[in-house]
């Protein structure tokens, strides 16, 4: 990188804006963008960008797709068919494949905060939405696709 390079846009550091998820009772919206599940890679790819790395699943014939700036990974062995999203909030756990960083974005569920809200999310909305605890602390949020419906 050169002294002058911060004259080129192509050059610069990216600022990583905070992603916002918000589920409503028939959608959900990833930085305002309904998405629904099963989703594919090109809608994520729309609205994140490129994945950071994409690595296989030893023995399997899944990937993993991993934005790391985010804190966000999915796995699929087929990227037309992803069935969840898993925000990772603490990647010091032993969650598969890690993000680099943190998911240091909002969940909101009906407009609140997802802690205050997720005990009204019933088995008829068209997604699911749970908490990964390990030792009591929230490590991530799944969110993906609801086969009852």
């Amino acid at each position: 990188m050169g002294i002058f390079d911060f004259r080129d846009p192509s050059k610069r550091k990216k600022q990583s804006t905070p992603i916002s998820v918000e589920c409503t009772a028939t959608e959900i919206f990833l930085n305002n963008t309904s998405i629904s599940f099963p989703t594919n890679y090109t809608v994520l790819k729309n609205i994140l960008g490129e994945a950071s790395r994409i690595e296989p699943i030893k023995n399997t014939n899944n990937k993993v797709y991993l934005w790391d700036d985010f804190g966000i990974y999915c796995s699929t062995a087929n990227p037309d068919k992803m069935l969840m999203l898993l925000l990772v909030e603490d990647n010091r756990y032993g969650l598969g494949h890690q993000p680099l960083k943190n998911f240091e974005g909002n969940v909101s569920i009906d407009g609140k905060p997802m802690a205050e809200n997720i005990q009204n999310v019933d088995i008829d909305r068209p997604y699911m939405i749970r908490s990964i605890i390990k030792e009591q602390k929230q490590v991530a949020i799944a969110i993906g696709w609801n086969p009852g419906v």
